[in-house]
């Protein structure tokens, strides 16, 4: 179930969001785990995950949104609704990719209507977005970083959320291989290309850990899919990677 993506699972996580898509379940008798992408991708970056994931035994719920024309605080109560609807009263697990890690704590804020589970954040820029930061005399690419993305920056939304909930289980997996090296000069040396190795830090671990991936594939590397199975079974982190 971890076996190394296919081209072809590539090339369907490159499918850009559309207007009209629609949350993806993948049934399954085990624990729910909820999924929700990264800016400017759908849902589809997200499938090879929860197909692994169900293929563990768990029902999966793959959350699209539109990432790149709403804001944080107007994507924040739809998604909510959605999980709780999904939840039907249990238990349900968070797994995410770059500003969905964003988008759960700042649903984690505020105690939710569902029992929580364990969170996964992979690639999540929880000190904020240097790139971001960057832009900011920039203004072509912020219109195309949009509303959502343009709240990522270091003095932004991810660093004005409180911390994570007492007792919450949480994990983040961070990527240290670059495959785009347009903003290298920007980030730290450790970095995905996207999002720096130590901006993915944030107080109330459980654990941290870093593989050989980069921000666009990251979440259906050996690696990442071991180690969420693992947190997702464990409550912690494989200290060794096989």
């Amino acid at each position: 179930m971890s076996q190394i993506p296919s081209i072809f699972e590539q090339a369907e996580m490159l499918i850009p969001p559309f207007p009209w898509d629609k949350p993806r379940t993948h049934r399954a008798d085990g624990e729910k785990v909820v999924l929700i992408h990264g800016l400017w991708r759908g849902f589809h970056a997200m499938e090879p995950l929860a197909r692994r994931l169900q293929s563990a035994g768990y029902s999966t719920l793959n959350l699209p949104y539109p990432s790149s024309r709403k804001p944080i605080d107007w994507i924040v109560p739809r998604l909510r609704s959605q999980i709780e609807e999904f939840a039907e009263g249990d238990q349900v697990h968070l797994v995410t990719h770059s500003l969905g890690g964003i988008l759960a704590r700042a649903m984690l804020s505020a105690p939710p209507p569902w029992k929580v589970g364990k969170l996964v954040m992979i690639a999540p820029p929880n000190g904020g977005s240097e790139i971001v930061d960057w832009a900011q005399n920039k203004r072509l690419f912020l219109a195309f970083l949009g509303p959502a993305g343009r709240e990522l920056g270091t003095d932004g939304v991810p660093l004005k959320l409180p911390q994570l909930p007492a007792g919450l289980e949480a994990a983040v997996i961070m990527g240290r291989k670059s495959k785009i090296n347009f903003f290298h000069k920007v980030l730290q040396p450790e970095n995905d290309g996207v999002v720096s190795v130590e901006y993915g830090k944030i107080e109330g671990l459980k654990g941290f850990t870093v593989v050989d991936g980069d921000h666009t594939f990251i979440q259906i590397h050996p690696d990442t899919i071991r180690q969420v199975l693992h947190f997702l079974k464990e409550g912690t982190l494989q200290k060794e990677i096989a």
